[in-house]
Formats: structure tokens, sequence, C-alpha cells
């Protein structure tokens, strides 16, 4: 009964899988069906399906891998296409189908990433647009601090680069420095003070701009100092007495001023660092890092090489230097596409013409096919019946040959900039070097490279032209040789070129002139007779043999990558002073006086008791020290 059972049981097994593998198949033929269709994702399923019903059989698993990744791998193509042309929606819906067809596929997620942040990044741009087209001038650096994270995630945003370009431009063409401090505090001010203490001027421009002003505890504030600054912006006022004192300042919000000495210890406890991370795509990192410590003077900076990162950490002014540096360093190398050509035209006459006539006669006895010795009696009686005569053949030659050939080798290669690339067409072909010692006999082999050698170093110039070093040897056998110890080794026979030339974008160069002719005439003619003018040629064979071969080469350049030169905006830059990484240039601005509410004059304002300084009206406020006496001049 049992038994029984068993059987039963291997029956049933035997059927499932019967109909399993006619389930598969069907489907598998299916499958193919709808993807010659056009239809990728029935017939992928249906691939797949027959997967599952014979999962024992490789063709399908591999027909429905290899499908799945062509599929995936098109769909892919056409995403990052319709992203680099940023057409959004289209490559969501790619990569999206893409998932659809592999749930698990990296690069499909990593894309749907990029596009969600490129949306942010437009609409970071499009707000910036709009601060930059409504606001004022001094909205300038809330633009550009807008811009940074987006030029940091992604440097070639075309958006956040060319409104970059237009507030540099804007800033060098106004030629105004930073504002730091609320717009409001830009109008225009008259400072007349002639050796008053420090802590009076800066008593009186807090009471007409209403500036908050903090001293440190080193500062002088008795220190005296003369001013004369007409119809001038109050920021930059404060910007010129500071600079002129060794004073710094730290602006705390829209109108607080901190003042400090300008000591290194001070700046250290006032001035703010910052970390920056730089994640270079193309420039080295320790080249990089060395423009930094160069030009930035930054001291605290980390390489990674492997990464290909570089980590500062310095003040905003000097990593704001920085970027703009790494910027323009951190650019792709140019690249050239190189059609090269290179043509072996080979010629070679041949003509044999004459009668070759036997050129010896060899008596020998015939007791000597015995024995290689004869005696004295044994030439003695050698006469016509015992002598064996060998004559060589007479040969008819009457022979032309003419062969004409062309080798061509057109080969394309991509080269980057200053890089050396290799072309080799032909054989390796060994060459065995016997050495000996009193002990044993080795045998090395050497390989010899027979054929064409081209090696090119392309230069890429920003005016897309190419300098070019060419490197050209054609080589091929000539004979073979065999030692006494039978040793095999060659005669290599070569003819090579080189040069330099500089050629446009397009231009095509022809190299030529590498010329090997060899005109070779044999005579074998019967003496005397062979030298008639017309019968000798009966008595004689004369064999001329003329080779010919000329290589020629070809180069076009295509400038595939150029290099792009920097604007002026982005190529030149001010960074301060000798001592101050980033500091403002020490200029004054003549501020624009709105008409439309100009501001009342306001209440004198007691400086030197007693006598007041008046605040001038009509929209410049003046604020004027009395002209110091002469009991004052003698002080």
């Amino acid at each position: 009964m049992t038994k029984n059972r068993f059987i039963d049981g291997l029956a049933m097994l035997g059927l499932v899988a019967v109909l399993g593998g006619c389930g598969g198949s069907q489907a598998y033929r299916q499958g193919q069906a709808l993807l010659a269709q056009g239809k990728e994702q029935q017939g992928l399923a249906k691939l797949n399906e027959a997967t599952v019903l014979d999962p024992a059989n490789p063709e399908y698993r591999i027909a429905y891998a290899s499908r799945r990744n062509a599929i995936v791998n098109r769909l892919i193509a056409n995403a990052e296409a319709e992203r680099r042309d940023e057409h959004a929606a289209n490559a969501d819906i790619l990569y999206r189908r893409v998932l659809e067809v592999d749930g698990s596929n990296v690069m499909a997620r990593q894309g749907l990433e990029t596009l969600a942040v490129q949306r942010r990044h437009r609409q970071v741009v499009s707000e910036a647009q709009a601060l930059f087209a409504n606001g004022t001038p001094g909205d300038l650096p809330a633009v550009l601090e807008m811009l940074r994270p987006v030029l940091s995630e992604d440097p070639a945003q075309k958006g956040a680069l060319a409104l970059k370009q237009r507030v540099d431009a804007l800033r060098a063409s106004t030629q105004r420095p930073e504002a730091k401090l609320a717009v409001a505090h830009q109008k225009p001010i008259t400072l007349e003070f002639r050796d008053m203490p420090l802590k009076l001027v800066f008593d009186a421009i807090a009471q007409a701009s209403g500036l908050n002003f903090f001293f440190d505890s080193d500062v002088r504030q008795d220190q005296r100092i003369t001013v004369l600054a007409k119809n001038t912006s109050i920021d930059d006022a404060i910007h010129l007495l500071l600079t002129t004192n060794q004073l710094r300042q730290k602006v705390l919000n829209g109108n607080s001023l901190l003042i400090y000495p300008s000591l290194p210890q001070k700046i250290k406890d006032y001035q703010p660092m910052v970390v920056r991370s730089f994640f270079l795509a193309n420039v080295d990192a320790k080249t990089a890092a060395n423009a930094i410590k160069t030009i930035v003077k930054t001291q605290d900076i980390v390489v990674d090489e492997r990464l290909g990162t570089i980590v500062i950490r310095d003040t905003p002014e000097a990593v704001r230097m920085a970027e703009r540096i790494v910027a323009l360093q951190d650019m792709s190398d140019p690249e050239v596409m190189l059609e090269v050509e290179v043509m072996e035209i080979q010629r070679s006459r041949l003509l044999e013409l004459g009668v070759k006539w036997p050129s010896q006669l060899s008596l020998a006895p015939s007791a000597a096919a015995d024995s290689a010795s004869l005696t004295l009696a044994e030439l003695r009686r050698v006469n016509s019946s015992t002598l064996l005569a060998t004559v060589g053949p007479t040969i008819i030659n009457a022979r032309k040959e003419d062969q004409d050939g062309s080798v061509l080798a057109n080969p394309r290669i991509r080269v980057r900039n200053k890089e050396k690339a290799k072309i080799m067409i032909g054989d390796r072909v060994p060459a065995i070097t016997t050495t000996s010692t009193s002990l044993s006999v080795t045998e090395s082999v050497n390989y010899l490279d027979v054929g064409l050698k081209l090696e090119v170093e392309p230069t890429i110039y920003l005016d897309d032209e190419v300098a070019i070093k060419v490197n050209l040897e054609v080589s091929n056998i000539v004979r073979q040789l065999v030692s006494k110890s039978g040793t095999t080794s060659y005669q290599i026979g070569s003819r090579s070129a080189s040069t330099v030339l500089r050629l446009k974008n397009g231009e095509t160069e022809i190299l030529a002139g590498l010329i090997s002719d060899e005109d070779r005439s044999t005579a074998n003619k019967v003496p005397g007779i062979g030298e008639l003018p017309i019968v000798g040629r009966l008595f004689g064979s004369k064999n001329d043999d003329s080779q010919r071969s000329e290589i020629l080469l070809s180069i076009t350049p295509r400038v595939v990558r150029s290099l792009r030169r920097p604007d002026l905006m982005s190529a030149e830059f001010e960074a301060g002073t000798d001592s101050s990484m980033g500091a403002r240039p020490l200029t004054l601005s003549t501020p624009v006086v709105p008409t439309a509410h100009p501001a009342a004059p306001p209440a004198p304002l007691p400086m030197v008791p007693p006598t007041p300084i008046p605040v001038a009206p009509a929209g410049a406020p003046t604020l004027a020290a009395p002209a110091p006496s002469a009991s004052d001049s003698t002080q």
C-alpha cells in the first residue's frame, strides 16, 4: 500500500513538472512575440512567468535578464538625455518606467533624487531672480547668498551661473562695496571733526544715524582724530574711520556695530570662522589646495585625494575667495578626437626573360657511387663507359609580375589635453635570446612590435587650435636569420617620422614622403656569346625586380570639449589688502539722495559743550565740529 502511494506521488510530481515545462514554453513564446510587437512590459511579464513556471531552464532566465537589462539601459539613457535638456517631466516618467521594470534599480532612484534637487534649485534661482529684478542694489549680497548653496551643489546650474554673472557685472559697474548695514544707513552725511576724541565722533554719528556702537575694552576712546568727509554714506564714513585708526567692526545686526582693535588676538576673538568643503570634479585636490594656500593664505586645510575633496577653515571672506579660486580651477580638461588615416602604397614589378643554360658540368667515375675514394688501378681504367656526367637543367624563363596594393588603417582615438595616446597595428614577433653559462643554457623570449606604431600628444588651445606631437613608425620583417646554434632572429626594416604641427579644429594635414624604392637587375649569361646584342638573349637570362612603397599619414583633430575662457568678472575680483584678506576696498561712494521724501533736518546735537554742532538740512545732514581755536591748535 505504501509502495503504491509512493509511486502515485512520483507520477504526480512528474505530471506537474511536465505541465510546468509546457506552461513555461508557452509563456516564453508569448513573451518573445509581445517583445517583437514592441509591447515591452507585457513581454517581460511573460518571460518572467516562464522563469517562474520552469525555474530550471537557463534559456528562460538568460532571455529574461538580457531583455530586461537592454530595456532598462535604453530607458536610463533616454531619461538622462531628457534631464540634461531640462525636460524634467519626461525624465521623471522614464525613471518611473525603469522602476516598474526593475524596482531595485539604483540609477533610476538616483535620477529621481537628482530631479528633486534640480527642481529645488530652479525654485531658489527663480526667487533670486525675482529679488534681483524687484530689489535694490543693497539686495545684491542677498541674491548671491541665495545662489551660493545652488552653485555649491551644482556648479554647472545654468540659471544660477547666468544670474551670478549679472550680479557680478552690476556690482563691478557701480563699484559699490558690499553693504553690511541696513539700507536706511546708506544716506549721505558730511563729517567735519578736527582733533576731536574718537568717542565723541562715534557719539555724533550714533545720534545722527541711529546706530548703536559697542566698544571693546582695549579701544582707546580718548584718541584724538581729524575727519573731513563731505556727502558720503554713513557706512563708508565708518569704514574709513575704522581703517585709518587701526580698528575693525563686527556687524551685530542691522543697526549695531562692535568696534575692536585691529590686533591679531582681537581678530581671533571676534572674527567668525567658517568650515567649507569642496568636492572637486576635475582639478587635482593637491593642485587646488596649493592654490588656496598660496593666494588665500589658509592654514587649516585638509586634502582627501581618495574622494577628491578639500576642507578648509577660515574667515567667511577667505572662504568666499577660495570658492572663486576653486571655480576657476575646477574646469573639465579639453579633449580632442583624432581621426587618423595611414596608407601604405606598395608597387612591385618583376620581369624575368631568357634562357638559363647549365652553369656547370660534373664528372665522376662510376665506382665512386659505391665508395668515396678510388684506387690508382681503378683510376687508370676510367673511360667514357665508366665516367658519369652530371649536367644542370636548362630553364627557359618568360615571366612578368605586377603587384599593386595598399594597406589602410583608419583609427579614431579620443585624447585628453596633454596626454599621450598610442596606436599599434601589427604583430608581436618573438625573438629568442640564448644565454650560456658554465652550468646551463637558458633561453628567453622577447617580443618585437612589427607593423604600424603611432604616438600622438595633443595640446588644445583656447582658440580651438590643436598642437599635435606625432611619432610615426612603420616596420616590417625583411628576412629571417638562423644562427649556427639554431636560434632564430629577424632583420627588421623601419621607417619613422617625428614632427610637431598645429592645426585648427577640423583641419586636415597630410604627411608624405616616407618612400622605400628598390631596383635590382640580375643577369645570368653564357660567357662571350651571351654578350652579343640579339643572339645573346638566347644564351642568357635577365631578372629585373623593382619594388616601391610609400607611406601617407592624414590626421584631422576635432575638438570634443574645448577650454572655456572665464569672463572678466570671474577672473578678476577684489582680494582685500596684504594684511587683511577679503577686506573692503578703502573707497567712498556718493550716495543718491531720494527727492520724493526729503529727510527733515534733525535737531542740533551737542558735541562739545556748550557749543552745539548742527546737522545740515536739505537731505544731507552735516555734523560739523567748530574750527579749532589758537589754544586748540597748540595742544
